[in-house]
């Protein structure tokens, strides 16, 4: 009997190989494997070819000398020979015990190139012809491995049956002599054997029905288009119409304590302050007696660039007769006015020994009320003393607006950080609206105070951080359905991009801004025509389907189990994702 020689390449998988088996003209099919076993390095594969084979009618023999090869054929009662012109036999005859319980050792010498091993039992050649799916169109492409027409008839079907035959006739001569067997001994093999074939037939209904599952990611290649709008905003409820580009605003308030500390810089002269008598001549108009030269305490006298405030005032008047002024010996009362002299007490107003002046008949000027007076003159008649120099640091007003000025800044970013946080990201927030207020901001110490050794001066103030946002969902609507007018009908808005605005500006209670974003376009693939294109096909053959379409730039299938080679046909298994190339 002729038979058929399947070789397998590298590349095939165990439905290929079951296929072939299946698809042999030949009741006779030898396998011949690769260098590298590779995909009937599994009982699993072996014994689901001799199920194929067995279901198929055909007797299925493996040529190899391989001893993991010769082990996992013994599993599935599989013949092996050694060449294609040698005859088959069972590998459960070739494995030799060793001494250690379950150590088997393969020889080539049990693969006799003429003879057939006389303990090969028909059924086992039948359970030898087992198989599952495999690829019709398997071709062998390797015609230097082909054998001549001769070697290919070496052995037969034939001859295992007529071999088996002979053989069980010895065993049955054997059999007699002894006695009877009994099952009481491999009970517990038995029990092993039959939960282990259920959970087998288990593993292979889930991992070949149930298991399979891919997710298909389509990488859809776009160009990107810039998005240009003036839009408004309403902050009461009910009046926006985001269709029309009016959104409605949300607020949110953030108020942190906040402390910068800065140097200061300020010097000031905190010595003892001169003090001093003046002396203020005033010729009073005696039609003006009814208003007399009041010098009140506060009153301000400059001398040059030094100014003294008064502390001890004085008033005079007009007397009831003209003997009681000061000049009415000179004869000149009545022509230069009634002369009176007004004595007050005065301070410097800064510290320092430049305060202690001499005597001074004039240079004097005075924020005092002169009007009723014909004329009048200022002088000290005695030196001013007790002006001491003492120059300390203290804060300046400068010092002060610098820090200020700090305090608002260090916290800018703090604030609008937390303001982020809560509108939480399905809001789009309108950064050129932040404003920032410090209320009442304190410096300590006060601002021209002075600054103790080992005091670090700081402004404490509480800063309230004020910020809008809108709903990012509409806006995103709004620019989508904006930019789709102008889109061809083969095109499609894939994604859009992050909103922001510029020029954000309040006009009584209406608020306007420019919005700007951007959209990704491209060609229009639905998952629709993904799942189409994919189900019950081949992993292989759907990435080229899929890249074949246009505006498809890759394709990344992720298979649920390494043995999953078909996209199921359930769409419940196909998880699908379209992504815009970055």
């Amino acid at each position: 009997m002729n038979k058929d020689v399947v070789y397998i390449e590298p590349e095939d998988d165990i439905t290929d190989i079951i296929a072939r088996v299946k698809n042999a003209k030949q009741k006779l099919v030898a396998l011949v494997p690769p260098k590298k076993i590779g995909v009937l390095r599994s009982a699993v594969n072996t014994k689901l070819i001799a199920k194929a084979g067995r279901a198929a009618g055909k007797v299925v023999v493996i040529v190899t000398v391989d001893p993991a090869l010769v082990k996992l054929a013994a599993a599935a009662q599989i013949p092996v020979a050694k060449n294609l012109q040698s005859r088959p036999k069972l590998p459960s005859e070739i494995i030799e015990k060793t001494d250690e319980p379950g150590e088997q050792v393969i020889n080539e010498k049990d693969f006799p190139d003429d003879e057939v091993e006389s303990g090969a039992k028909t059924a086992g050649v039948a359970n030898a012809t087992n198989g599952v799916n495999a690829n019709n169109n398997a071709k062998v492409t390797n015609s230097q491995n082909k054998p001549s027409k001769k070697a290919d008839q070496s052995f037969s079907s034939d001859d295992l049956e007529k071999d088996n035959k002979a053989d069980k006739g010895k065993k049955g001569d054997k059999s007699e002599k002894g006695k009877i067997p009994t099952l009481e001994k491999y009970r517990k093999w038995i029990i092993a054997g039959g939960v282990a074939f259920v959970l087998l037939v288990g593993f292979l209904v889930w991992a070949f029905v149930f298991a399979p599952a891919v997710d298909i990611a389509v990488i859809i290649r776009t160009t990107t288009n810039n998005f240009s709008e003036n839009v408004s905003f309403v902050t009461k409820a009910g009046t926006e119409h985001p269709e029309n580009g009016v959104f409605l605003l949300e607020q949110k308030k953030v108020e942190k304590s906040s402390t910068v500390e800065f140097s200061a810089t300020g010097q000031k002269d905190i010595g003892d302050k001169a003090t001093g008598t003046i002396l203020v001549g005033a010729y009073l108009d005696a039609d003006k007696e009814g208003a007399p030269l009041r010098i009140i305490d506060g009153a301000q006298f400059t001398y040059g660039n030094l100014s003294y405030t008064v502390t001890a005032g004085a008033s005079v008047s007009y007397p009831e007769k003209d003997s009681d002024c000061e000049n009415a010996n000179s004869g000149k009362v009545s022509r230069e006015g009634c002369l009176r002299t007004a004595k007050v007490t005065v301070q410097a107003n800064q510290s320092g020994t430049d305060s202690n002046i001499g005597v001074h008949d004039s240079g004097w000027s005075t924020n005092v009320d002169t009007s009723m007076t014909k004329s009048y003159s200022i002088y000290n008649p005695n030196a001013f003393t007790g002006g001491t120099t003492n120059i300390v640091t203290v804060v300046s007003q400068s010092d002060f607006d610098n820090a200020k000025a700090k305090l608002e800044n260090a916290g800018r970013e703090d604030g609008k950080a937390e303001l982020l946080k809560e509108f939480g990201d399905d809001m789009a927030v309108i950064e050129s609206s932040l404003e920032i207020s410090t209320s009442d901001p304190k410096s300590v110490p006060a601002v021209g105070e002075q600054v103790q050794s080992g005091v670090t001066p700081k402004v404490e103030a509480t800063t309230t951080y004020n910020m809008f946002a809108v709903d990012k969902t509409k806006i995103s609507d709004y620019v989508k359905s904006k930019s789709e007018s102008s889109l061809a009908q083969d095109q499609k808005i894939y994604k859009v991009d992050e909103p922001f605005f510029e020029n954000f500006t309040k006009s009584d209670d209406n608020y306007t801004a420019k919005l700007k974003s951007s959209t990704q376009t491209g060609p229009k693939v639905t998952e629709d025509d993904i799942m189409e294109k994919s189900k019950g096909k081949k992993i292989g053959e759907v990435q080229s389907l899929l890249k074949s379409i246009n505006g498809v730039s890759s394709v990344n299938i992720k298979k649920s189990f390494p043995w999953v080679g078909t996209v199921p046909d359930n769409p419940n298994k196909i998880t699908i994702e379209l992504k815009v190339e970055e």
